[in-house]
């Protein structure tokens, strides 16, 4: 006889086999999808075996499409060489300062400083003097763009002959911004994260799925579902698997429904609103209250409502909302060079 509750999950039963591998932080194993980038990172950081200066990388892309994980890969990778060579990752979200950036680099070369009373200058010099001992060291700098100075750029370049530079933002335009003197002596060399596709999408969450789930737990079309939603964000991606498993658990359901899927995304669309920051909502709000109009009316209209922003500023909040998939950008064919477009909301909401 059929069993009718083969299906219903026991109370102290998960479909999670290690829901660790679904983090954020997470570097996996293989990144086929990301071998060029990977490549050439690592061929820029090569030079400094053989005690010759390193390249500068710029890295640049949208949100999720693996700039961080792959670095961190390259990094993960060099610490297995031996130790010649240091790899240093720095987060700006959480550094935002040359002196901040400095006391971290500090506490990687097992110096102690405290917050406040000593010059940042000599804190980054006696951190790169210890750090200095190893053959080389590539330092990265990832969400770059959230630097308040670019002191610490300076001061980098001031002490090091034997280091490579990696820096990291979503935001391609950063680089506009650096003067020409610092641009001349970084010597960045562009490196550029293109999207997903939705097949590739589809594979990195089927490979992901596999590790962090339990056998039979979740089916291609589910992952294909999850995959269209997720855009070309990795990250939102993971965060659909992990919120799809939970409610699936939720209702001990063995397996992810479609109904599990459509609430996730529901959820996580909710959840992208909340944080939006105010100057996104802005831009947001003016877009809903001119749902179809050309961005060039809708950009007034957000002056009117207090906006701040240059034109340029806005059109980059415009591809921030666009990515974050609750507005639809269109090209109109009109305008300079035909590049004018029409936004909405998404879903009309």
């Amino acid at each position: 006889m059929r069993d009718l509750f083969s299906d219903i999950l026991m109370h102290d039963e998960t479909l999670f086999a290690d829901e660790s591998l679904l983090d954020y932080d997470y570097v996996p194993e293989e990144m086929p999808e990301r071998d060029a980038e990977i490549t050439e990172i690592a061929e820029s950081i090569k030079p400094l075996f053989s005690e010759r200066k390193a390249g500068n990388l710029f890295i640049f892309g949208n949100p999720g499409v693996g700039k961080t994980a792959s670095v961190n890969f390259v990094f993960n990778e060099l610490r297995k060489t031996g130790g010649d060579i240091i790899p240093i990752y720095i987060n700006c979200w959480n550094n935002q300062t040359t002196h901040t950036i400095a006391l971290e680099l500090a506490r990687i070369a097992g110096l102690l400083y405290p917050p406040k009373g000593v010059p940042t200058e000599e804190i980054v010099k006696s951190a790169l003097a210890k750090l200095k001992e190893k053959k080389g060291l590539v330092i990265c700098l990832d969400e770059v763009d959230r630097l308040k100075d670019a002191d610490i750029l300076y001061l980098l370049i001031n002490e090091l002959s034997n280091a490579g530079l990696i820096l990291i933002t979503n935001h391609a335009e950063w680089k506009e911004y650096i003067e020409p003197r610092l641009a001349s002596r970084l010597n960045l060399r562009n490196l550029e994260f293109k999207d997903y596709t939705e097949k590739e999408m589809y594979e990195i969450l089927s490979r992901r799925a596999k590790m962090a789930l339990r056998p039979g737990v979740i089916d291609s079309e589910m992952i294909k579902m999850i995959a269209s939603g997720a855009g070309s964000d990795v990250r939102k991606g993971m965060a659909l698997l992990i919120e799809t498993a939970r409610l699936a658990e939720k209702d001990a359901s063995k397996k992810i429904l479609k109904k599990h899927v459509e609430e996730a995304m529901s959820k996580l669309k909710d959840k992208v609103m909340l944080e939006l920051s105010d100057e996104e909502k802005k831009v947001y709000d003016a877009i809903k209250e001119n749902n179809g109009a050309v961005s060039g009316k809708i950009y007034e209209v957000y002056l009117e409502n207090g906006g701040k922003l240059s034109m340029r500023s806005f059109r980059r909040y415009v591809k921030s909302l666009e990515k974050l998939g609750i507005i639809i950008a269109e090209q109109t064919g009109e305008g300079f060079q035909g590049k004018s477009r029409r936004l909405w909301v998404k879903n009309g909401s």
